[in-house]
């Protein structure tokens, strides 16, 4: 392992009285190891902080842990002795606590006999070792937009690939660290810019942005030209490929052959058996929009998807409405057919109460009329009889009149009903219609997309350049070709791709050279160079004292390429944000405790107007940039959130979770769409494969896999070698790339096949 060293912060005491205990030097290191984990201000345990001695002496549900000037009677000496029915840190604790041993319970009670007097954090910067060479593990990759470069963190180390190539590019190192090192402590997270030409990485308190620049030819290097083929291979190539050979070159293996055709196409041969091995056609731009055509047609497909799944949803509510709507109608009829004859009933049933109260009326006149004022028995038992019919008659009409009310408000609510239903169902009515425009709107946009990249691609068939010459590099991991309109072009002779070009006049005759290097130099009138390697380096070091408490655990830039966002914070106390102008470096926006515990992982939507957090609190947030106000907050994982990413429309989040399970959530409803299962370990990582739904995920499982955000399993590259750390993909899902604790670097095609596999330089 290459020699390395690390600053660290570490506390000393500035106490003066040396027979004095120190509480940051003798106390603070056992307690936080065993004690603050449970009781800080994040997870306050029977609500009692043990942060610094004022909290503990303020103390919690128990009263106050610790009684200065008296140790023996404090509770936190009590329960670290486990008398009084207290045992502290308790058994089987999920921090990994373990019981003071009784040197630390006696350093305890002496400081708290002293007065359980508080000290000051006096910062020392101490020099560490070098790693030990089995920490080199792979915590982060990255990708470029296009797919073409690859960068992951090793140890404290960068590492850049070109997946055209399938080669490695470059160690990325700053000329301030010692041995090609990136960074001073590990490196922790990375991404590279929207257009490719920034990358980010995070690590121990500092972020790094680093610019590429385009590498320049080994002056005064010597070249060699490739020697062409045989006349009789190139007889054989004639013959096979149905081609008339217009140059050719040897590898300097002498393994393989390229020629320039007339049909405009530079193809590659197998020397041995004069096969075609790979037919080289398009240039760098032409790739290029093609490429944006594929991701078109993929979103267009989405859009399709999601509308079409909208009109689906409406159709199964207006379903449920026809039924409700039935009902209501049945009620209205029913309630109409009863309703008279509920109101024919009343006026006799009022009638006969009238006629009870005229009985009333008259049993007590006569009553009033008896001289002594005293009447008999008869008369008081016709009154009590009449009245008991009165009383009758009286419920009786409320009865009939309710029966009347509850027959009409029964028609009211129905009809109520009816008007709601039929609302509902003419608003459905719009946005099945709304559904259906912009579903066809997308398959206008697919449609010609698709005829585009045909077209592009028809083109490339029937070129009207002529390659007059040709070559390989020397390690024929490039071949060249130069046209007869002056183009000098550039393909990865593994995938085919397209990767440099340069135009000149044209010229009769041409000779390349291929450098050391891997640059090509074509001479005619005048001299063309191409083909050269690109190079990483430092533009920016972002560690402002206090922007950052630890660890920079992600790291994201704005969809724009304007604005970096950082993720991280202090282990169980806090997860912090903070944006930068990527441009100058300053922090624009700081969001101080956005989590609970240390964010993990960022995300920007779409659009650039909400970032994506997920942290070691178990939430995910979703918060509005410009206001920092919270959008979203996604509970439903039980440990970390280890991954967060939007899907290409923005409308569906996933989520990566420590607990084994990726989840989506449905961001026009705020609520959870899908709890995807089926990983036995945490899932380490998580990325929406370009304008499509779905999802490369890494896990501890030892596999990565590609899922739908409805769940579908759509492969995995299973029986890995090691815990798998991070994965990414290609927009087109043609390469995807995943490393872990093995320290290897897998590249895979869309089948799963793999195709590449790097090691440590």
């Amino acid at each position: 392992m290459k020699p390395h060293s690390l600053i660290v912060l570490l506390f000393t005491s500035t106490a003066v009285l040396a027979d004095d205990l120190d509480y940051y030097r003798d106390v603070y290191p056992f307690l936080k190891a065993n004690c603050i984990s449970c009781h800080n201000k994040t997870t306050t345990k029977a609500d009692l902080n043990m942060e610094t001695p004022e909290l503990m002496i303020k103390g919690g549900e128990s009263g106050p842990s610790v009684i200065p000037g008296n140790g023996a009677e404090s509770l936190l000496v009590t329960a670290s002795l486990h008398t009084k029915d207290m045992e502290m840190p308790p058994p089987n604790n999920k921090s990994g606590a373990v019981n003071l041993i009784p040197e630390q319970i006696a350093t305890l009670k002496q400081w708290i006999d002293q007065g359980a007097k508080s000290s000051v954090m006096v910062e020392r910067a101490v020099v560490l070792q070098a790693f030990s060479a089995s920490i080199d593990p792979i915590y982060s990759v990255a990708m470029t937009k296009d797919g073409r470069y690859v960068a992951c963190g090793r140890s404290n180390h960068i590492y850049v690939y070109d997946m055209a190539t399938r080669q490695f590019v470059a160690q990325i190192s700053d000329p301030s660290e010692k041995n090609g090192a990136a960074h001073r402590a590990l490196v922790q997270s990375l991404a590279f810019s929207p257009d490719g030409t920034h990358l980010a990485s995070g690590s121990f308190r500092e972020v790094k942005i680093w610019k590429l620049v385009d590498g320049k030819p080994m002056g005064g290097a010597a070249k060699s030209s490739l020697a062409p083929a045989s006349a009789d291979l190139l007889k054989k190539i004639a013959t096979a490929g149905k081609v008339v050979v217009q140059s050719s070159a040897m590898s300097s293996d002498g393994k393989q052959v390229v020629t320039g055709c007339d049909d405009g196409s530079v193809r590659v041969w197998d020397a041995a058996t004069a096969k075609p091995v790979i037919e080289l056609r398009g240039s760098v731009a032409a790739t290029k929009k093609m490429a944006e055509l594929d991701w078109s047609i993929a979103a267009q497909t989405l859009e399709q998807a999601f509308q079409k799944s909208e009109i689906t949803r409406i159709e199964a509510q207006d379903k449920a409405l026809d039924v409700l709507l039935g009902k209501a109608k049945e009620a209205i009829v029913a309630m109409n057919k009863v309703l008279p004859e509920k109101q024919k009933a009343v006026p006799p049933i009022t009638e006969a109460k009238t006629t009870a109260q005229k009985a009333v009326d008259e049993v007590a006149a006569k009553i009033k009329a008896v001289p002594s004022g005293k009447p008999d028995a008869a008369l008081d038992k016709q009154l009590k009889d009449v009245q008991d019919k009165l009383i009758t008659a009286k419920m009786t009409e409320v009865s009939a009149l309710a029966a009347v009310s509850a027959a009409q408000s029964n028609v009211k609510d129905a009809e109520d009903d009816v008007k709601r239903i039929t609302d509902s169902k003419a608003v459905n009515a719009k946005a099945v219609a709304a559904a259906n425009i912009a579903m066809a709107a997308a398959k206008t946009v697919q449609d010609k997309a698709a005829a585009d990249l045909a077209a592009a691609k028809l083109v490339l068939t029937k070129t009207s350049t002529k390659p007059i010459a040709v070559s390989f590099s020397a390690d024929a991991a490039r071949v060249v070709s130069m046209f007869d309109n002056g183009t000098l072009r550039v393909w990865a002779a593994a995938t085919g791709m397209p990767i440099q070009e340069s135009t000149g006049n044209a010229a009769a005759i041409t000779t390349i050279t291929s450098a050391p290097d891997g640059s090509f130099v074509a001479t005619k009138a005048v001299t063309q160079t191409v083909g050269s390697s690109p190079s990483w380096v430092l533009e920016r070091k972002i560690d402002q004292k206090g922007l950052f408490a630890d660890r920079v655990n992600a790291v994201r830039f704005s969809p724009d390429g304007k604005t970096l966002a950082t993720g991280g914070g202090e282990l169980s106390r806090s997860g912090d944000i903070v944006f930068f102008d990527v441009t100058t470096g300053k922090a624009t926006q700081t969001w101080k405790e956005k989590h609970a515990d240390t964010v993990l992982c960022l995300d920007y939507s779409p659009d650039g107007k909400r970032l994506a957090s997920g942290a070691a609190d178990k939430i995910a947030r979703v918060t509005d940039i410009a206001t920092g106000k919270q959008v979203n907050v996604f509970e439903g994982h039980t440990h970390h959130v280890m991954g967060v990413a939007f899907r290409n429309d923005g409308r569906v989040l996933a989520t990566a979770g420590a607990d084994g399970a990726v989840m989506t959530w449905d961001m026009i409803n705020g609520e959870r769409k899908r709890k995807i299962e089926g990983w036995t370990k945490e899932v380490t990582s998580l990325q929406f494969i370009g304008a499509t739904n779905q999802i490369v995920a890494s896990a501890g499982d030892n596999r990565l896999r590609i899922v739908t955000d409805d769940g579908t399993e759509v492969r995995a590259m299973a029986n890995l070698p090691d815990y798998m750390q991070a994965a990414a993909s290609a927009p087109d899902g043609s390469t995807v790339i995943g490393g872990g604790e093995d320290s290897i670097l897998r590249v895979w095609d869309g089948k799963g096949k793999e195709l590449a596999a790097f090691g440590a330089k």
